[in-house]
C-alpha cells in the first residue's frame, strides 16, 4: 500500500503540461459563462409565415393556450389543441398525439406551454407527465417531418418560465423544469434536420393575450436558439471567456465529499484526485451492489481472458438465441469491472474512496447516503448520469423518465439532504455540452435532462425568494465536452464530429478550480467546433460572443444565407438578400458604370454551398477545385435602382466515376441564371504543387496600364488592394504582385466573415486578365478598322480555378498567359528554384 503526503492547493491547481494530438481530436477547452443581452425587437404584429399552418398547441393552462390559439388563428394558422396531462396521468400520451395528428392531417409545428405553474405548485416531480405528452407529440410527427425537405415549414417553440432572461438575470424563476424543453428543443434539430427551434422565455406577470401576441411575433422568425421577454424588452444569450475566481477554500485531510456516481469515468477520476491530493474522503456510490470478486469471479480476469470469457458467451447466446440479453449481460459485467478495478486500485493505494448503493432517485437512499459523511461533509458533486441513445421513435416513456429522474430527481434529492447541514464549501452538479447546445442523434432525453439539471442550479444559487425552494444553495454546474476516452461514451469517434474532446488531466485542472472558487452558475467548458453542422443549427449560434472558433462559424452563417430546402448529405437551396449598402466592395467594382457585386465573392458563395451537402461521414473531403464556371456579368449590377440583390442558390451533390465528390452549384437572380459552377472534392489533402518561377522581367519589361475607368468593368481599389501589373518584354506574359485582402474591407459584418478562397488575389488576377483581352480586343478591332470599342463583356467563363489553403496567408506573384487565360499564383523564392504555387486558373476568357 502507497500513502502519499496531501500536496498544497498550488501544486493541485497547477496547470498540466498536454501534448495535444497532430490531429485535433483533442484540444484545450476555454471557460465561458452565459449572460442575457438585449437584442433587436422584432417587428410588430404576427409573422407572415403563419398563414396557412397547421400548429399544435401543447400543454400549458387553457387561457394561455386559448389565447395563443386566437393570436395564431388570427395570423391565419389552424390550431389543434392538445390539453395536458391531468394530475398523476403518466399514459395515454401516444395515444392520444396520435388522434389528434390523424385529425389534423399534418402538423407543421407545435407551440409547447408545458408546465406553466410554479415550482411550488407542479412540485419536483411534476415535469413527468407533460414531459412524457411532449415526446408522444414529437413521435407522432416524425414520420413526417424526418422526410421533409423544406427548411422554413418546422418548428417546435417551448415556453419556459425562467424570468425572462433565461434564468441568467436576477430575476425570479417561476419554473425552473423549463430548462427540459429548452434542453430537448436544442437537440432536436440533430432528429429532424429541417425543424426550426425558439425557446420563448416569460415571466410570471406576461398575461394570457401577451404571451399569444409574443408568440405569435417570434414564430418562422428564427435565430438565436434562446429569446426572453423581459420588462418590455427582449434577450438573447451571449457567452463570455471567463476564469473562475482564485480559489477561497482548498479540502483538508479527512473532509468527506459525497458523489452521485463516482466509481467509474470521470467521477472516479475526480475522487482519485480529491483522495489523493488532499487527503479527503470521498463517498462514491451506485445504483449496484458493491462488486464481489467471490460471487463473480469474472471481475478478476485481465484483459485477454476476459475477451475469452466474452467472446465464449455470445457464442453461446446464438445457439440459445439470446445475444440481446447476453449483450446486456456483459455489458453490466464490464462495468462492474470497472469499478472493482478502480476501488481495488484505491485500496492498494490507500486513498479513502468508500463505495455506497445509493439509487440517487429515492429520496430515502439519497439522505442516507449523505448521512455516511458525518459532520464532515464539505461538499456534494451530483456526477450520476444515464444515457441510453435511441432515436426519437425507439424513445420508450420508461427511458426517457430514467433518463430524466437521474439528473433532475438526483439534483432535488441532494439538494434536500443538505437543506439543514452547515453551508458546503462547495454543490457541483456535472451538466454537458448536450444541454446547451443539443446532443448528438439519440441523445434528446439525456441533452433536456442536463439543461434542467443547470437551470436548477440557477435556481438553486438565485438570491431572494425561489417558488419551491427552502434556502439559497450556492451551485456550479460544470457543462462539458466529451473527455478523452472517459466517461459515457457509446461512440468516441462520433463525438468528435461535434466537438473535440479535452484532455484529462485539464479537464480535472478546470474541474478543481471550479470545486475550490467559491462560485455558482454554469460554466461551460469548449473546445473546437466539429464538422457536423446543420443549417438550422449554425442559425441558433450568436455571432457576436466569445466562443473559441466564432470566426469560421460566422464564415459558415454568413455564406449559408437562409435556407429554403435541404436535403441531408445531398442538396440544399438557399436565399441571399445582398445589399450594396452593406457591401463596400460593390462601389469598388462596376459592370458597365453600376455598382456590382464582384466576381471573387460570388465564387466563395457559389463555393460554399459545397459544405453543406458533403456525403455522409464525408470529414476526409477537401475542396480541390472549381470548374466550369459561367457567369453573366449584368447580373452582378446592384447600381442605381438595383441596390439590393435577391439571390437563390441551389447545390446538389453526386460521387463522379472518378471518386471524386462533385457538386454543381446555381446562382440566380429574379429567375434568371447569374453564375453556375461545378465544385469537386477529394479524398485527403491536396498535394502540394511547385512550379519554378518563370524568369518574368529578367530580359526587361513594360508596364501594362489599366483600360480607363468607364469601361465595361471597372475596379476603383478602394476596397480591393489592386495589384500593378507589367508585361514581359520577351515572353508577353503578365505578372503582378498581389496583396492578401481583409473581408473586413469588403463587407459590412461583425465579426466580418473569411474566406476560403483568396478573394483579393483572385479578383486582381480577373482584372488583369479582363484588361489583357480588352485590349487585345481593342488592337483586333483597330487591325479590322473597326475602331477601337471600350470593350464589351457579357459573360466570364474559367474552365478551372483552384486555390491551396495557404494562398490569402500572404502576397501572391500572379503569373498570365499573354492573351490572360491561363494563371499561376506563386509565393515567389528564388529565380529558377521550386515555388508552392497557391492558386491556378486555367481557361479563362471574357466574351
Amino acid at each position: 500500500m502507497t500513502l502519499k503526503e496531501p500536496i498544497t492547493l498550488a501544486e493541485a491547481l497547477a496547470p498540466p503540461v498536454v501534448d495535444y494530438p497532430e490531429d485535433g481530436s483533442v484540444r484545450p477547452v476555454r471557460r465561458h459563462v452565459w449572460e442575457p443581452v438585449e437584442t433587436a425587437a422584432l417587428p410588430p404584429g404576427a409573422a407572415p409565415g403563419l398563414r396557412g399552418r397547421s400548429i399544435a398547441v401543447v400543454g400549458g393552462r387553457e387561457a394561455t393556450a386559448a389565447a395563443v390559439g386566437a393570436a395564431l388563428t388570427a395570423a391565419g394558422a389552424t390550431v389543434h389543441r392538445l390539453a395536458p396531462p391531468a394530475g398523476g396521468q403518466y399514459g395515454g400520451f401516444t395515444e392520444a398525439a396520435a388522434a389528434l395528428y390523424a385529425a389534423a392531417g399534418r402538423i407543421d409545428g407545435i407551440v409547447d406551454l408545458n408546465v406553466e405553474e410554479s415550482f411550488d405548485r407542479s412540485g419536483p416531480d411534476g415535469w413527468e407527465g407533460p414531459f412524457r405528452q411532449t415526446f408522444a407529440m414529437l413521435q407522432a410527427c416524425f414520420a413526417d417531418w424526418i422526410t421533409e425537405t423544406d427548411a422554413v415549414r418546422l418548428f417546435y417553440l417551448p415556453v419556459t418560465w425562467l424570468g425572462g432572461r433565461m434564468g441568467f438575470g436576477p430575476d425570479r424563476i417561476e419554473q425552473p423544469l423549463g430548462g427540459l424543453w429548452a434542453g430537448l428543443a436544442k437537440g432536436l434539430p440533430r432528429e429532424v434536420p429541417n425543424c426550426n427551434i425558439r425557446i420563448l422565455d416569460l415571466t410570471a406577470e406576461h398575461s394570457a393575450e401577451e404571451i399569444g401576441e409574443l408568440v405569435s411575433r417570434e414564430l418562422y422568425r428564427w435565430g438565436a436558439f434562446e429569446i426572453g421577454h423581459h420588462a418590455g424588452r427582449r434577450y438573447s444569450l451571449r457567452a463570455r471567456h471567463a476564469q473562475p475566481a482564485p480559489p477561497v477554500r482548498a479540502l483538508r485531510p479527512g473532509d468527506t465529499v459525497v458523489m452521485s456516481g463516482g466509481g467509474r469515468g470521470i467521477g472516479y477520476a475526480l475522487a482519485r484526485s480529491l483522495a489523493e491530493e488532499f487527503g479527503a474522503r470521498v463517498v462514491v456510490s451506485g445504483r449496484g451492489a458493491a462488486p464481489d470478486a467471490d460471487a463473480t469471479p469474472a471481475l478478476t480476469l485481465n484483459e485477454q481472458d476476459f475477451r475469452r470469457y466474452r467472446d465464449e458467451r455470445l457464442r453461446e447466446a446464438v445457439a440459445a438465441r439470446r445475444v440481446p440479453q447476453v449483450r446486456g449481460e456483459l455489458e453490466k459485467l464490464a462495468q462492474e469491472r470497472e469499478l472493482w478495478a478502480n476501488l481495488s486500485a484505491a485500496r492498494e493505494d490507500g486513498l479513502r474512496i468508500d463505495y455506497v448503493q445509493c439509487d440517487i432517485t429515492d429520496p430515502e437512499q439519497v439522505a442516507r447516503l449523505v448521512d455516511e459523511a458525518g459532520d464532515r461533509l464539505a461538499g456534494v458533486v451530483h456526477n450520476a448520469g444515464v444515457d441510453v441513445p435511441v432515436r426519437l421513435p425507439g424513445k420508450t416513456e420508461q427511458i426517457v423518465s430514467l433518463v430524466v429522474r437521474v439528473k433532475v430527481g438526483g439534483f432535488l434529492n441532494l439538494l434536500r439532504a443538505v437543506a439543514d447541514r452547515p453551508p458546503l464549501a462547495f454543490f457541483c452538479s456535472v451538466g454537458s455540452l448536450t444541454g446547451r447546445w443539443g446532443g448528438m442523434v439519440g441523445q434528446l432525453d439525456y441533452g433536456a435532462a442536463n439543461e434542467a439539471l443547470s437551470r436548477l442550479g440557477l435556481w438553486a444559487s438565485q438570491g431572494g425568494e425561489q417558488p419551491g425552494r427552502a434556502r439559497r444553495t450556492p451551485v456550479s454546474t460544470v457543462c462539458w465536452p466529451t473527455w478523452e476516452r472517459l466517461g459515457m461514451i457509446t461512440n468516441y469517434e462520433a463525438t468528435l464530429r461535434y466537438m473535440s474532446a479535452v484532455d484529462v488531466r485539464e479537464g480535472l485542472y478546470h474541474w478543481k478550480r471550479e470545486l475550490f472558487s467559491g462560485g455558482s452558475g454554469e460554466s461551460t467548458f469548449i473546445g473546437d467546433v466539429g464538422p457536423a453542422m446543420l443549417p438550422s443549427v449554425l442559425r441558433g449560434y450568436q455571432q457576436d460572443t466569445g466562443l473559441p472558433g466564432i470566426e469560421r462559424l460566422a464564415a459558415s452563417r454568413y455564406y449559408l444565407g437562409e435556407p429554403l430546402e435541404f436535403r441531408p448529405y445531398g442538396a440544399i437551396t438557399t436565399a441571399h438578400l445582398l445589399s450594396a449598402g452593406e457591401l463596400p466592395c460593390c462601389d469598388d467594382f462596376r459592370v458597365d458604370g453600376e455598382p456590382a457585386l464582384p466576381v471573387s465573392l460570388c465564387l466563395e458563395y457559389l463555393r460554399a454551398a459545397g459544405d453543406w451537402v458533403l456525403p455522409e461521414n464525408g470529414d476526409q473531403l477537401r475542396f480541390a477545385e472549381l470548374r466550369d464556371l459561367d457567369v453573366d456579368l449584368r447580373e452582378l449590377r446592384v447600381g442605381p435602382g438595383r441596390r439590393t440583390a435577391a439571390l437563390v442558390r441551389h447545390a446538389e451533390g453526386r460521387w463522379a466515376e472518378d471518386g471524386a465528390w462533385r457538386v454543381a452549384v446555381v446562382l440566380e437572380r429574379d429567375g434568371r441564371r447569374l453564375a453556375t459552377a461545378e465544385l469537386v472534392y477529394r479524398a485527403g489533402e491536396v498535394p502540394p504543387e511547385t512550379a519554378l518561377l518563370p524568369p518574368t522581367g529578367a530580359l526587361g519589361a513594360e508596364d501594362v496600364a489599366p483600360p480607363a475607368p468607364g469601361g465595361a468593368l471597372a475596379w476603383t481599389g478602394h476596397a480591393f488592394r489592386l495589384a500593378a501589373w507589367q508585361r514581359d518584354a520577351v515572353g508577353g506574359r503578365l505578372y503582378g504582385r498581389a496583396e492578401p485582402g481583409r473581408t473586413a474591407d469588403l463587407l459590412l459584418a461583425s465579426p466580418a466573415p473569411g474566406s476560403t478562397l483568396p478573394l483579393n488575389q483572385v479578383e486582381n488576377l480577373l482584372r488583369a486578365a479582363w484588361f489583357a483581352q480588352a485590349q487585345a480586343q481593342a488592337q483586333a478591332q483597330a487591325q479590322a478598322g473597326a475602331g477601337a470599342g471600350a470593350g464589351g463583356a457579357r459573360r466570364l467563363t474559367v474552365e478551372r480555378l483552384s486555390a491551396a489553403p495557404s494562398a490569402a496567408a500572404g502576397a501572391v506573384l500572379l503569373i498570365g498567359t499573354p492573351d490572360g487565360r491561363d494563371w499561376t499564383g506563386q509565393y515567389p523564392v528564388e529565380l529558377f528554384e521550386a515555388c508552392p504555387v497557391v492558386l491556378r486558373a486555367t481557361g479563362l476568357r471574357y466574351r
